[in-house]
């Protein structure tokens, strides 16, 4: 949906409510109250049948008793009677409307779902954008806007909070208040009909007001929208999540919305999450202590944690959950820190990570610590903790460490245990800001918060891996046609030598496989075969991906390996034949596979392949294989496409990664391999979207290389993937001026060495002409910004060529790039060329090919801004059909051009400002 509208409810200019009745506890005398005991400086209106005075307020029977229409109305009204106020307010040309929670009882409405429609068919003939229903409201302390049912107002604060329950909102706001927490915006969607979570999330990111962004998630629609939002959000602010795990479901219910072969849906949102770049925290508790977190956090520059206490037990509880959380490991302390800290507490071996300074720990000594450890070379953060004991007073020791954590620009974190003695304590640190939390594990789970955002955002910019894997057109084709024709012959799904065919068009190297449609046949093969011999039966239960029960049983009783004799081999297949027969009729029944066992050469087994989840489509996925428990209990998920730099970040997060590593005879190319794998996995995804389930089990691992032994595919209807991946479609090749043969194509992550080479081949000038002043050179961040782009929300086309130098590879010549708004009205664009291509003609035809672009997408207006001195530019825009104008303001040149007409009002309208 469209953002603009966003605005009329996060900075209205007026306010109109519906529905507030005499009695002081209603829910429209409620909401009345607090715009205006919030001091609510703009006109506030009432609508009703009450005419009598409310809080200052006087009502009007009518909208059309108005001075003037409200930017927004706020709606409390009966059920029955909010579609038609939606209408009227529509037919007025209003464009926002807050719906507040709604009572169905006694209403004409059977369900929530008939309520909803309703509302929808009333707002969507005039553009109304409507929030809510069900929801507690919204809070802006920048406005001085509360227009909620909150039974408290929030402190002025850098946080946006964005929930979907509102009875957990209210729970926050009284939270907060009791910590003396603040917010920059606070509201809950609700049934979010209108208004979505994508959206709000794409406006709170561009708000100058928050840092950062607290979002609690019952459940997602628009998967991409909300993705991609997600991602944009993270890379500029600190983002955590609440989701919750549908628990009240029944196990079959919540087996339905798991992805094929994913138990929990805790695998599902943490790869989300973590492939997006956001925090998740597992319950409202830890989503509270998050919340003191974020306001109170540094930047953190590293993952090594000093922990200071006045006794070992706190410290053990600590680091437990440290370890269990992530695997952080402790700060080591150089031989002068520890000597520093023996002087103090007059023993060595209690000065060690962690530091005890024993039960008698003065407030001076807690101090002393601190200190010393904030100023340490090896330490990044501290986290102090605190027991209480006669010697060690707890107030007085929280002022003593409140002095020391001033004077240091590390992170320290502290934890006062107790109640009674502590609260005092706990006072003092929410006071001067200095994060504190109950128990030692509160505190360790908080710092895992600040490792798991530095992680993520470290994972996410990481500089991808340059890897060629793209399919010959030849082979893509192929496997594309087996697909269609087992889909056309209706089957949804590959035939055991189907798959084998299709993995090593990919590159995959697969077991050599034997196929008979009979005991006979199975046996006459396997005869000539060098043992020990394995095989399977083949039938309408094991020719599709994850084909275990939940016993774990299922696989294991259709195979018989390690057949070495004749004798062994005649009984065996006799077995597994009778077993079918009693199973299956003969129509489910497709022979048997017969192989050559693969042991030996130290083999480690992986279980990998794709799956498909329900809202968040196409997903592969990573983990040790094995026995069936095993395997699920090690589902690593990530949305592709994914690059190298992706593949290891998820294959690390696996239990077969610390086994890979001690048992690998060549670790790195082991973990070369693998990441190839879940490359090609993703671009299976990507070229083959009928692919609904494909499962290799088990991939082995030796010396010799990888193997896949076993694997399946189970087809269905076409799925895109969430993450738009990179569009090859719009790669082209061009020719300049001079005759030198030019790559135009999309900007990927793995352009990042040469973009800085790029950029230190322009001149002073050429710098200057476009960032409007001289800068230095771009750090890693910025660069990772600039190559690795979200293609559904920027575009950045770069001329790429063999280099004329004779060294191998190409460099980069020039690159356009634009922004395009939420809305897909406008979009800005850049473009620089390197000085010595000036007058090739590179720069008309990558702005060319960026207009044409924008024009495809539906985008209203493509615009730029150029310096007055930049005569070339603004020659080559009117060339290209550009308006040029001069900005005063600015003391600038503005270049405009439309692309598309606007259909909707709101367009116009945006287009006019």
């Amino acid at each position: 949906m469209s953002t603009q509208y966003l605005k009329r409810f996060f900075k209205p200019q007026s306010v109109a409510l519906f529905g507030v009745t005499p009695e002081p506890d209603s829910m429209g005398r409620v909401v009345l109250k607090n715009l205006v005991e919030g001091g609510y400086s703009h006109p506030i209106y009432r609508v009703g049948e009450h005419p009598e005075h409310f809080d200052g307020v006087k009502s009007v029977a009518s909208l059309d008793d108005l001075e003037q229409m409200p930017d927004l109305a706020v709606l409390c009204s009966d059920a029955d009677k909010i579609p038609a106020q939606i209408e009227e307010l529509g037919k007025r040309k209003v464009k926002a409307a807050l719906v507040l929670g709604t009572r169905l009882s006694q209403t004409k409405y059977a369900d929530r779902f008939a309520f909803n429609r309703a509302l929808r068919d009333a707002a969507h003939p005039y553009g109304i954008r409507i929030l809510g229903p069900e929801g507690m409201g919204l809070l802006v302390p920048a406005m001085k806007l509360n227009a909620s049912y909150a039974h408290q107002n929030i402190r002025k604060g850098n946080v946006a909070y964005v929930g979907q329950s509102g009875i957990l909102g209210t729970a926050m706001i009284d939270w907060a208040n009791g910590q003396g927490i603040g917010f920059s915006n606070f509201l809950t969607l609700g049934g979010g009909i209108d208004v979505d979570l994508a959206s709000v999330i794409d406006y709170l990111a561009t708000d100058p007001y928050t840092s950062s962004l607290l979002i609690q998630v019952d459940s997602i629609t628009n998967a991409p929208h909300f993705i991609s939002a997600l991602r944009a959000a993270a890379r500029n602010k600190l983002v955590l999540v609440l989701k919750s795990n549908l628990s009240l479901l029944a196990y079959a219910d919540r087996k339905k919305l798991l992805p094929p072969g994913v138990d929990t849906f805790d695998e599902v949102y943490d790869s989300i999450l973590t492939s997006c770049g956001a925090v998740r925290v597992d319950s409202s508790d830890e989503l509270f202590d998050a919340l003191e977190t974020l306001t109170t956090i540094k930047p953190l520059y590293g993952e090594r944690l000093a922990l200071i206490s006045n006794g070992m037990g706190p410290s053990a509880m600590a680091v437990e959950r440290l370890v269990d959380k992530g695997g952080v490991k402790l700060a080591q302390l150089q031989p002068e820190t520890v000597a520093a800290l023996a002087e103090l507490t007059g023993n060595e071996t209690t000065s060690q990570n962690p530091v005890d300074l024993n039960a008698d720990a003065s407030p001076e000594v807690y101090q002393k610590a601190v200190e010393i450890l904030s100023k340490a070379k090896g330490v990044d953060a501290l986290l102090v903790l605190h027991a209480p004991t006669q010697m060690a007073p707890s107030a007085a020791t929280a002022e003593a460490v409140i002095k020391a954590a001033k004077r240091t620009r590390r992170n320290v974190l502290t934890s006062w245990m107790g109640r009674q003695s502590a609260i005092e304590a706990r006072n003092l640190f929410n006071d001067a800001k200095i994060p504190t939390y109950i128990t030692p594990e509160k505190a360790a789970d908080a710092f895992m918060h600040m490792v798991k955002h530095r992680r993520n955002q470290t994972m996410l910019k990481e500089t991808p891996t340059p890897v060629s894997l793209q399919l010959e057109e030849a082979k893509l084709s192929k496997a594309k046609q087996m697909v269609e024709q087992a889909m056309e012959n209706g089957r949804d799904y590959l035939r055991h030598e189907e798959v084998t065919d299709v993995l090593e068009l990919y590159g995959f190297e697969c077991a050599s496989s034997f196929y008979a449609d009979s005991v006979e046949e199975a046996i006459k093969i396997a005869r000539k075969l060098e043992t020990p011999i394995a095989i399977k039966t083949l039938h309408k239960d094991n020719c599709y991906p994850f084909c275990y029960d939940d016993e774990n049983a299922q696989r294991w009783r259709d195979l018989a390996l390690d057949l070495t004799n004749p004798a062994e081999l005649e009984h065996h297949v006799g077995e597994l034949s009778r077993r079918i027969d009693e199973r299956f009729g003969e129509q489910e029944y497709r022979g048997f596979t017969i192989q050559r066992m693969k042991r030996g050469f130290q083999s480690l087994q992986v279980c990998t392949g794709i799956t498909r989840d329900p809202v968040f489509g196409p997903m592969v996925f990573f983990g040790i294989g094995g026995y069936s428990h095993d395997v699920r209990a090690d589902r690593q998920l990530m949305m592709p496409p994914l690059n190298k730099s992706l593949a290891k970040a998820m294959i690390r997060r696996s239990r077969f990664y610390p086994i890979l590593k001690q048992n690998s005879s060549n670790f790195e190319q082991h973990l070369d391999s693998l990441c190839q794998v879940l490359v090609r996995l993703s671009e299976m995804v990507i070229d083959l979207p009928h692919l609904r389930t494909l499962e290799i089990h088990p991939l082995l691992v030796n010396r010799n290389g990888l193997l896949v032994v076993d694997a399946s595919i189970g087809l269905g209807q076409p799925v895109k993937t969430a993450i738009t991946p990179y569009p090859e479609q719009l790669e082209s090749r061009i020719q300049l001026r001079s005759g030198r043969e030019v790559l135009v194509r999309p900007i990927r992550g793995e352009d990042e060495p040469r973009h800085l080479e790029f950029f230190q081949r322009l001149s002073p000038e050429s710098i200057r002409l476009r960032y409007f002043y001289s800068r230095g050179e771009p750090n890693h961040d910025e660069l990772a910004n600039w190559t690795q782009i979200d293609y559904d929300r920027e575009m950045a086309f770069i001329a790429t060529a063999p280099r004329l130098d004779g060294k191998p590879g190409n460099e980069t010549l020039g690159v356009v790039r634009t922004t395009t708004d939420a809305d897909n009205v406008s979009a800005e664009f850049a473009v620089v060329l390197l000085d010595e291509l000036q007058g090739e003609g590179l720069g008309k035809l990558l702005m060319q090919k960026m207009i044409d672009y924008c024009r495809e997408q539906g985008t209203l207006e493509i615009m730029g801004t150029t310096m007055t001195s930049n005569l070339g530019m603004q020659k080559l825009a009117k060339k290209l059909g550009f308006e040029n104008s001069y900005n005063a303001e600015e003391e600038a040149i503005e270049m405009k051009m439309m692309l598309n007409e606007p259909t909707e009002e709101w367009q116009r309208t945006r287009l006019a400002h």
